[in-house]
This record gives C-alpha cells, structure tokens and sequence, in this order.
C-alpha cells in the first residue's frame, strides 16, 4: 500500500517551517527539501505499485526475481523511462495499453506533466549549491499541489493495474 499520510506530514511540516522562516536560507533549504522528499515518495511509490503487482500475478520465482531486480535497478521517476517501463515489464505493452486507457486521459496529461516538472525542478535543486544560488526555489505549497496531482495518478494506475489483471 502507498504510504500518503507520510508523505503529506513531512511535506506540511515543511510548508509550516518554511512560513515560520525568517532567514532566506532557512526557505530555500525547506523548498529544496520539500522536493527531494517529494521525489523520493514517488520512486518509492512506483515501486511498490509494480512490486504489489508482482506478488499478485506472477506465481514463478525466477520471474518475480526477475521484476525485483528490474525494479531494484530502476533509480527515477519519469513517466516513459522508468514507471512506464516497470509495468511493460509486469504486464507487457499490450497490457500497459489496456492500463493507460483505464484511467482518464485528463489524469494521464497531469501526471505526466507535473512529473516531467518535477523532474526538471529536482535536477536543477540536485545539481546546485544553495548558497549564494541565484535560482528559484518553489514553496513548498506548490510541492504538495504537485503532490496531490501526481498521488491522484498513481492511485489512478494501482487501481487500474488491480482491476484489469
């Protein structure tokens, strides 16, 4: 099962720290926090989506090895190349097409946008010292309404995995 409630504590912890901040650094620090958390949540989530999955539908060993090491190798969370490619794995391309027509395409265009968002944001944060860094750094208010887009389709996907297989 997803861990939501977690996820949603630390990020209004750090939304409650980053309004209660005086210094600037003291924001940029929760900001960049508040992503990274995000980030991992949702690898983490992808993960146990397909590993689920997995326990549920595959009855040989050497193939839910195979999905465990699949999963254990994959390090992000972008739409085609890792969460897309972990259920193709699972279900096959043809499943996955029976997946992705489940859910509403409206979810899809948002899930997939707010990741690729996500993705470039996380990757300018990761790859930069904070101080005297000149760029911008989301609130994390606008990291929990990522949040809850991206949580919508995941549930979305896990439901959509459970009921057609």
């Amino acid at each position: 099962m997803i861990a939501y409630s977690y996820i949603e504590q630390n990020l209004s912890c750090l939304d409650r720290s980053y309004l209660a901040s005086v210094l600037v650094s003291d924001t940029r620090n929760h900001s960049k926090l508040a992503i990274l958390e995000l980030c991992g949540w949702i690898e983490e989530s992808m993960d146990d989506i397909i590993l689920r999955a997995g326990t549920r539908l595959l009855k040989n060993s050497k193939n839910r090895k195979y999905l465990d090491d699949r999963v254990r190798r994959n390090y992000g969370f972008e739409y085609e190349k890792h969460f897309k490619s972990m259920l193709v794995s699972l279900v096959g391309i043809t499943g996955f097409e029976f997946i992705e027509k489940k859910v509403s395409s409206q979810i899809v265009v948002n899930f997939k946008n707010e990741l690729c968002n996500l993705k470039i944001k996380r990757n300018s944060l990761a790859h930069t010292y904070v101080r005297g860094a000149t760029q911008h750094y989301d609130a994390p208010s606008i990291t929990i309404s990522r949040y809850h887009t991206i949580a919508d389709g995941l549930r979305e996907y896990d439901k959509a995995l459970r009921q057609s297989f």
